[in-house]
């Protein structure tokens, strides 16, 4: 498979991510870990599929990562409709330096803005 970053959307299935986080469940106990975070980019609806199917183990913490470029309002609307509604575990938010500075307002969410989502982003990115 040919990737072409920022041109075609990939998807994975719960089974996907259940096959990931057992393996990961397996390593944690086998070698006597803490748990790992296992973090999902999202921001469209097709790039997680079947996620109320997603298997929640104590060995692995899913968060799944609201990760689009845009203006705080298309952020917030891209949570709501993609991370919100199907937060499976634990959410997160991602901030662009450069992509979401963009096109107007030109400005970065700020984290009072982002602690008023629901629920909250446990995890924030900056990249």
């Amino acid at each position: 498979m040919v990737l072409y970053p920022a041109k075609k959307i990939g998807t994975y299935d719960a089974a996907d991510i259940n096959y990931v986080t057992g393996y990961l469940a397996d390593m944690v106990k086998k070698y006597n870990l803490p748990p790992k975070v296992f973090v999902l980019h999202r921001f469209t609806k097709k790039m997680v599929t079947n996620s109320q199917n997603i298997k929640l183990r104590p060995e692995v913490q899913v968060v799944m990562h609201m990760d689009g470029w845009g203006e705080p309002e298309l952020k917030k609307g891209t949570y709501r409709h993609f991370i919100q509604s199907e937060p499976v575990q634990f959410t997160g938010f991602k901030l662009f330096y450069k992509n979401d500075l963009k096109k107007a307002p030109n400005r970065l969410m700020t984290p009072e803005e982002l602690l008023k989502l629901t629920p909250k982003p446990i995890y924030v990115q900056y990249q």
